[in-house]
């Protein structure tokens, strides 16, 4: 029988690649549960290999009370995680129709900021590269070309049989009939191109594909990734790459699993968090100008960081000048003050998250820097003058009911 929730130690295990940077921000969104709920503690069954072991028993078999994993569609996977006996959350998408639950990112919202980065950058040409054995490419692959649809853009596919697995040191490098089907996709395509890669490490291997043609970067091929990993900001040049919410997806998991351990499983089984944005980088806006003021930097660190709940005093930080210097000048350089565009930043974020999803208000004003769902709700009654529910539904009535 459960005990009490708010005194009992709870043990949760986290298994997942240790090297990948979802896999850090997955746990950092668990770690940032636990500081909700100090009863609950963590055992690291990361692997360290690229070889995840699903021989035997899970190596948290009698050691946690529930384990987060991050799995694909392994063979032999379901049956391994049965025989761990405890509940499982699975932190993405390839197991949704598993029955276990799921947690990950939501493809329509990844379609849409895709689809809305390219179509502003001029692309008129969109070809997505995804992975065959993977049932959440194909998801992201359906999502992306139902908003490019909407554009009037057919959306070209390639599915790759076998892709390079993001390894600790690089050493798994990708096969020359891997090369050669991302070679014939960007010689055959009209110009200019736009590839949406299923990760950045595929978007790398359009980026090197795309060199060794001597196609110009982003003139002629721009790449956009997803994950905003180490990886795209390493590339040549860094890749434009879409911030998935890792960090949300942890939480969420963990919130789910501590109720399920509690006897409270969810009535759902696939929950989506919607993707955050685009780092814009070279491989698609080509060399944008660095900020070369205080104010620009400012601007900067504003739309980078309005939802991380930062206040005036953390700009000023940033720029590394007095704040009431920095009010000043903002003002007279933009006509605008520093709060009214952290306010402008938030709203849109808002707005979106309130049409594209069924996430709580409470949870929404966390994710956009609130601390009380109190403040949503003020910024919507001040800016739209409507309440968060009002918006939603005046929103789906417009769209049709969906």
């Amino acid at each position: 029988m459960p005990g009490n929730p708010m005194t009992d130690k709870i043990t949760i295990g986290i298994h997942a690649a240790s090297w990948t940077d979802y896999s850090r921000r997955v746990l950092q969104g668990l770690l940032n549960y636990m500081e909700e709920y100090p009863s609950i503690q963590v055992r690291d069954f990361r692997y360290s290999s690229n070889d995840p072991n699903l021989v035997g028993n899970p190596p948290w078999t009698g050691k946690v009370d529930g384990a987060i994993v991050s799995a694909g569609r392994n063979p032999g996977i379901l049956s391994w995680l049965k025989r761990g006996r405890v509940p499982v959350v699975i932190a993405g998408g390839d197991l949704i129709d598993s029955g276990l639950v799921s947690v990950y990112t939501d493809v329509h919202s990844v379609g849409y900021l895709a689809a809305k980065h390219l179509t502003e950058a001029g692309y008129e040409n969109v070809a997505f590269v995804g992975y065959q054995k993977s049932d959440g490419s194909k998801r992201r692959r359906d999502g992306l070309a139902t908003e490019l649809a909407k554009e009037g853009i057919q959306l070209k596919a390639l599915a790759l049989k076998e892709i390079p697995l993001d390894s600790i040191d690089n050493s798994d490098a990708p096969t020359e009939e891997t090369l050669d089907k991302i070679k014939k996709l960007l010689e055959k395509s009209p110009k200019p191109l736009a590839v949406v890669a299923l990760n950045d490490r595929i978007g790398q291997l359009v980026v090197q594909c795309a060199h060794e043609l001597n196609l110009a970067i982003p003139d002629e091929v721009g790449v956009l990734g997803v994950g905003d990993t180490e990886q795209a900001r390493m590339s040549d040049p860094p890749l434009s790459s879409l911030q998935t919410p890792a960090i949300e997806i942890g939480y969420r998991c963990a919130s789910l699993l501590h109720a399920m351990i509690l006897g409270q499983p969810p009535k759902e089984t696939v929950f989506e968090v919607p993707a955050q944005t685009v780092m814009a980088r070279r491989s698609t806006v080509g060399w944008k100008r660095a900020a070369v003021t205080d104010i620009d930097r400012a601007q900067d660190y504003i739309y980078q960081h309005a939802c991380d709940g930062i206040r005036l005093k953390d700009v000023a930080t940033a720029v590394r000048i007095p704040i009431r210097t920095l009010e000043i000048e903002f003002k007279k350089q933009t006509g605008r003050s520093m709060g009214e565009v952290i306010r402008e930043v938030r709203l849109e974020r808002v707005k979106h998250l309130l049409e594209t999803t069924n996430l709580s208000t409470q949870r929404i004003a966390a994710m956009v820097g609130y601390s009380h769902y109190s403040y949503l709700n003020k910024l919507l009654r001040d800016e739209l003058n409507v309440t968060p529910s009002q918006y939603r539904k005046q929103q789906r009535l417009a769209n049709g009911g969906k």
